[in-house]
Order: C-alpha cells, then sequence, then structure tokens
C-alpha cells in the first residue's frame, strides 16, 4: 500500500473537478460507502474498489481511495455541475465580464436592468436562469460541456488570436485582439481610419471620447521615423487624448489596462 498514492473522498472530488457532496452522494449509491453515526465507512464494495481507511493526526480515521480509481467508468453518473460565468471564463484564460460579452455576442444571454438574461439559445446550450436570494438580480449558470462548444470555442478563438471577432479584416493580430475587445464591450470606433489633415491613418479612433488608440510599428528607416514623428505631433495637436496600445499583448492585459484608461476619458466600458 504504501507505494500507492491515496486520495481523501474530497481530494478525489477536486481531482474530478465535482462538489464533494456530489461524489459523496454517487458513491453512497453505488454502495461503496455508507454514513454511520454522521461518518463515511467502506462497504464490502468500496474495500474491493481498493478503499481503505487512512489516519489524520487531527482528524482521524478517514476513507480514501487510490488514484487508479480516476480511471473508474462510476465518474460517468456524476452529474454536470452548473458553471457560473467565472469558472466558465477560468477555463478559456477569460475574466468574467469579458465571457459574459462573448455570451451575449452568440446570442446566449441579454442584459437585463441588471444582471443577466438567458434566451432561447442559451436555453437550448443547457444554461439556467437563477437570481440571487437578497438582491433578486438574475445571473445564469452553464453546463460543464459548454467548454466545448464549438461556436463558444469559435469566438474566444478569435478573440484571443486577434483575428477579427467583429468581421473586420485587421492588420495585425495586436489590433484584432484590440478590435475585437471594443466591439464586444459596444464601443463605436473606427479603423485605420484617415483622418482631415492626419499624415497617416489612425489605428483606432473612438468617436464617443474623442480617443485615439494608436500603436507604432518598428522603426526601421529614416522615412518611417519622419512619419512616426509627424503622426505623433499631429496627434498632439488634438484636443483629444492618444493611448498608445504598445502593451496589448493577451487579451487579458488589454482588459487589465485599458478600462481604466478609457474610463478617465469618460467612456464607460462597464
Amino acid at each position: 500500500m504504501s507505494d500507492l498514492k491515496y486520495l481523501s473522498t474530497t481530494a478525489l472530488a477536486k481531482t474530478l473537478d465535482k462538489e464533494p457532496k456530489e461524489v459523496f452522494i454517487l458513491l453512497a449509491q453505488a454502495h461503496w460507502m455508507i454514513k454511520v453515526d454522521g461518518g463515511w465507512q467502506l462497504t464490502e464494495k468500496g474495500r474491493f474498489e481498493g478503499g481503505v481507511y487512512l489516519n489524520h493526526p487531527k482528524y482521524g480515521d478517514y476513507v480514501a481511495w487510490p488514484e487508479s480509481v480516476l480511471s473508474h467508468g462510476l465518474w460517468r453518473s456524476l452529474p454536470e455541475a452548473p458553471l457560473s460565468a467565472s469558472q466558465l471564463g477560468l477555463k478559456f484564460g477569460l475574466p468574467a465580464r469579458l465571457l459574459n460579452l462573448v455570451l451575449l455576442d452568440l446570442g446566449w444571454q441579454v442584459h437585463g436592468l441588471k444582471g443577466w438574461l438567458l434566451t432561447s439559445e442559451g436555453r437550448a446550450r443547457g444554461g439556467q436562469q437563477h437570481r440571487a436570494e437578497e438582491s433578486a438580480i438574475p445571473y445564469i449558470s452553464w453546463p460543464e460541456k459548454l467548454e466545448h462548444d464549438d461556436a463558444l470555442k469559435q469566438v474566444v478563438s478569435a478573440l484571443m488570436e486577434g483575428v477579427g471577432v467583429d468581421g473586420r479584416h485587421y492588420a495585425t493580430p495586436a489590433e484584432g485582439r484590440l478590435g475585437a475587445w471594443l466591439y464586444l464591450h459596444g464601443i463605436s470606433f473606427s479603423y485605420r481610419r484617415q483622418m482631415e489633415a492626419s499624415p497617416g491613418p489612425v489605428l483606432f479612433y473612438l468617436p464617443a471620447g474623442l480617443v485615439y488608440l494608436q500603436g507604432w510599428e518598428p522603426v526601421t528607416s529614416s522615412k518611417a521615423l519622419t512619419q512616426k514623428l509627424a503622426m505623433e505631433a499631429w496627434l498632439k495637436s488634438r484636443s483629444s487624448v492618444l493611448i498608445d496600445f504598445e502593451r496589448c499583448g493577451a487579451i487579458e492585459e488589454i482588459d487589465r489596462w485599458l478600462p481604466g484608461a478609457l474610463l478617465q476619458q469618460g467612456v464607460s466600458t462597464y
């Protein structure tokens, strides 16, 4: 037994990415364990499947399972755990706010007066409508299988890779990620627009806040340097504010700094 690694039932549930309560119930239904006087005990079936008793110096004896039990077909009977937008977002590496906007763009949910309301399309994807007990603010939970939904994966992939969620064709992935971010937040913008008297196209112009978002290609010649300096001078002559998006790497980085930068110019993303 010393050569095997054992997991408590709670640790087993965590490894399976399930709630411990669900796992305990399933093991009881499968007659692997039985509850006696408020504690769990192994049955003959549970011992046959590899269950043992281990001792914790503080909490005493507890049931543990060999890691090999993770491959048992029993776990297919576990119900799908409903995921919040935060939990679903973590599976894609997206903050909950941005994941909610992706679900909005897909038509699976809509804004309520507060919170989110499920659409018929979202319900067909397994979404469930809830309301917070005290505030009654509506929210939605989603099934685990949604992380494998092709439509959702396609939008998230386009968002991460910067290939144009909004249908535009962007020159670089960084510009594509920024354009997708603005689009999902419902912010009106023009892309690579030749403005009046500007020495070159402005990458992103947000009329709502008179904000310019400009990034620079690496300067490789005196001509490129001259163009950059001319553009910088023109931008500084405007009454609007320049935000250099040189920091636009991953989409998470954009979401970290751009909302605050825009809010200072009166453009809200919330």
